[in-house]
């Protein structure tokens, strides 16, 4: 029997296949809401499908969606899919993963090179090459050798006790905050959820500047070797080889992104559902109205927890996701975020 889980799935795989093939943005994201509308539903999909109006009643659902969705429930698996993936191969959607790849550089890694799954991009990597590859360019390259050196060398890394972490948390934000171009910088993460081990440390900045900053930051004396920089983001080794990612956000942004990069994910998918269910869409980069796709929150952590409704919840209780359902619909005042943080 088909559950909400194996809907999430294969929505989710769908929108994958779709941004590989070169699909419309729109088109995409309408696969990926409906994944993240199915995920925070609270009862069976199969009900909600046999009552009145169907899949239809459910925000980001289209006659398309809903079609395939109820093809799914009743038969068990979709066509649609099916030639998706005859179509793409699926073991792409694992190079997809590393970072600093994405769709884009997976599909013309297969449509240029023939490559279609991590043990061929490995191969290519290590015979040199991916140079004679056309569009794909010295950067991304070095990008992807750098991804493919850290996915071995992590295959083996192990969650470190979060108090051997706390050092390089202290040293690497208070230097990020010094420089002129960085507004705010505060660890996220397991680490501020204070989990007791922690498999590598979130640092989050707020700039108008984030290249010269993640620049800046690869460059630190604690850095042991850099492992991706992008204009966003960077991954490093620290202290004996723990991978450090910092990223680096706009201030509008920042709240939203401290969000969305400290909970769990059983908690970020509770606060995405609920902002479906509000009529919005909650991601890193804000909180908007889905009607006429306007940002109504995203610069402080607070005012994406009051928009919906919901009281500040510190990050420690951010776990579970039932977290969301005790704050009942009340907003109390409590510590601001910046105060509640000692990294």
């Amino acid at each position: 029997m088909v559950d909400n889980a194996d809907v999430v799935h294969t929505l989710g795989r769908i929108a994958d296949l779709l941004e590989i093939r070169g699909e419309n943005s729109f088109k995409v994201r309408a696969y990926r809401m409906a994944a993240a509308r199915v995920e925070s539903l609270t009862e069976p999909i199969a009900g909600v499908a046999a009552r009145d109006g169907g899949l239809r009643r459910l925000d980001g659902f289209g006659p398309a969606i809903a079609e395939k969705v109820t093809e799914l429930l009743n038969i068990g698996h979709l066509q649609y899919l099916a030639d998706l993936e005859a179509e793409i191969p699926a073991a792409l959607l694992a190079v997809c993963e590393l970072p600093g790849v994405g769709p884009r550089t997976a599909a013309t890694l297969w449509r240029e090179a023939g490559i279609a799954s991590l043990d061929e991009l490995e191969a290519a990597a290590a015979a040199g090459s991916l140079e004679g590859i056309p569009r794909l360019g010295t950067r991304s390259i070095e990008r992807i050798v750098a991804a493919l050196e850290a996915r071995r060398r992590n295959g083996a890394r192990e969650r470190r006790p979060r108090g051997r972490v706390v050092p390089l948390a202290v040293a690497l934000t208070p230097a990020l905050r010094s420089l002129p171009d960085v507004e705010r910088a505060h660890a996220a993460g397991s680490f501020r959820r204070k989990r007791e081990t922690v498999k590598d440390l979130d640092v989050l900045v707020s700039t108008r500047e984030p290249r010269a900053v993640l620049q800046w930051f690869s460059t630190l004396p604690s850095v042991e070797r850099v492992l991706v920089r992008g204009s966003t983001k960077c991954s490093v080794e620290a202290d004996s080889g723990f991978q450090v990612d910092c990223r680096a956000v706009a201030p509008e942004a920042y709240g939203s992104a401290m969000q969305y990069f400290t909970g769990s994910r059983a908690h970020n998918i509770r606060m995405r559902g609920r902002a479906l269910r509000m009529g919005m869409l909650l991601n890193e980069y804000g909180l908007f109205l889905i009607e006429g796709n306007r940002r109504i929150a995203g610069d402080t952590e607070r005012g994406v927890y009051e928009a919906l409704g919901l009281r500040w919840i510190p990050p420690e209780e951010r776990e579970h996701g039932g977290d969301i359902e005790l704050t009942g619909a009340s907003v109390r005042r409590t510590r601001r975020p910046q105060e509640a943080e000692a990294v």
